[in-house]
């Protein structure tokens, strides 16, 4: 008499759910602490970008006793290509202050406002990700009483995440602390 052994390959049936199972459950776990880490990343480049590009403005000021547009920055090596994406406004062919910039990857536009007294450095998240993310804007104004010329630094505002991707009303932005 012989015996017949029987090897047992693979996995059966209920043990393959079971990793499945316990597979999925760790994914959604792990899920939204991914994406909020991500927004907080993107969210705290954009910060770190403004204070460059607040950092470059100033010089331009120093050098040149104005305040530059974003076209000034690039044709006066302030800005190169490899740190930003220009992205001219392609209705309007002269210096413009519609243009804007862009980091490439953080999902992130900025766009300088400009007049006599100082300018503004708005940071907008992109259209697909702007009911999710912060929009960011920092105020830098020049203040002149007899004759001599006072600098305020304001602090960089944020205004919270909108559905109709628009530039929020500048009464929407609050101090970051």
């Amino acid at each position: 008499m012989s015996l017949v052994y029987l090897s047992k390959k693979g996995f059966s049936l209920l043990e393959l759910i079971l990793v499945v199972t316990l597979i999925l459950i760790l994914i959604s776990i792990a899920l939204p602490n991914l994406s909020s880490a991500l927004r907080i990343a993107r969210e705290t480049r954009a910060i770190a970008n403004i204070k460059t590009l607040t950092n470059i403005q100033q010089t331009f000021y120093t050098n040149n006793n104005k305040f530059a547009v974003i076209d000034e920055l690039f044709t006066q090596n302030y800005l190169t290509a490899q740190q930003f994406l220009y992205l001219k406004n392609p209705t309007n062919s002269k210096l413009s202050a519609t243009d804007t910039i862009s980091d490439g990857y953080y999902l992130y536009s900025f766009r300088y406002s400009i007049d006599a007294s100082g300018y503004s450095l708005d940071a907008d998240p992109k259209k697909e990700i702007s009911n999710q993310y912060r929009f960011f804007r920092y105020r830098f104004s020049r203040l002149i009483q007899n004759k001599n010329a006072y600098f305020n630094d304001d602090l960089i505002f944020f205004a919270l995440p909108r559905k109709d991707f628009s530039s929020p009303a500048s009464s929407a932005y609050q101090p970051l602390n």
